[in-house]
This record gives structure tokens, C-alpha cells and sequence, in this order.
């Protein structure tokens, strides 16, 4: 005579939707805090990148002895350091970092000394997602 078997192997409805049902309980609470966690990754890179183009753009004005522009260009979400025409350094930080970026003045120009031609400070402003931070650049060229 055979054994009957009465259980079967596999998982029931039951189970199935439990099992579901926890992994979204779980993935709606890790969701917000990696949306964060890039948010605050981005940022820095960002502002890395602008502090970055700001010194090369110094340097190279004290190198070359000539006056050097840091572009602020807020329509494309874009820096770069120029130098009589030559790009010398560039950045877009709206398709690399998915950052935007606001600018009280467009440029930031260095004279040959190192000290910012103008007279007038500039703040750089860039967002993303609930981050924010701020450069501000004095009318000497420092950068804070």
C-alpha cells in the first residue's frame, strides 16, 4: 500500500502576499533615505566641481599673466574657466550632477595678480532635490 501525501511543496496565496507585502513596507522605507543620500553625494560633487573651476580659473590667471574668466552660464546648468577663447576647464552640472544652478553675476573674471577683477561679490547657488548650498565668491576672489 502507498502513503497518501497531504502536503504539498511550494508556497501558498497567503504566504506569497505576506512575503510581498513586507518587502514594500521595507522598500518605502529605504527608498527616501538613498533619494537623500544622492542628493548629499551630488551636492558635494558639485560644489567640488565649482570650487575647482574657480581655482583653476586663479591659477591659470597667475600662470598665463592674463586675465581669466570663471563662466557661470545658468541657462545650461554650466561652468567653465575661460582663457582668451580656450575652454580650459568645463562642467555641466545639470547633466552630470543633476544640479541647478543660480548665479548673481554670469562671470568671475581674474586678473594676473590672482585677485578677481570687479567689484563686486558674487554667490553661487546650487539645488538639488530638499539640498542647497552656497559659494560665495568676494569681490577680491576668495572663495568661502
Amino acid at each position: 500500500m502507498r502513503p497518501c501525501r497531504s502536503r504539498r511543496a511550494g508556497a501558498t496565496i497567503i504566504e506569497l502576499s505576506l512575503v510581498l507585502t513586507v518587502a514594500g513596507i521595507l522598500t518605502t522605507m529605504t527608498v527616501p533615505r538613498v533619494r537623500t543620500a544622492a542628493d548629499r553625494l551630488a551636492m558635494r560633487g558639485a560644489v567640488q566641481d565649482v570650487r575647482l573651476a574657480l581655482a583653476i580659473a586663479r591659477d591659470q590667471a597667475v600662470r598665463r599673466g592674463d586675465y581669466v574668466a570663471f563662466v557661470a552660464d545658468v541657462t545650461v546648468q554650466r561652468v567653465r574657466v575661460d582663457a582668451n577663447g580656450d575652454v580650459l576647464f568645463e562642467r555641466d552640472l545639470g547633466a552630470r550632477r543633476g544640479v541647478t544652478l543660480t548665479a548673481t553675476r554670469d562671470s568671475i573674471t581674474y586678473a594676473p595678480t590672482g585677485l578677481g577683477y570687479g567689484a563686486a561679490n558674487t554667490t553661487i547657488v546650487l539645488r538639488r532635490g530638499a539640498r542647497a548650498d552656497t559659494i560665495v565668491v568676494s569681490r577680491l576672489g576668495r572663495v568661502r
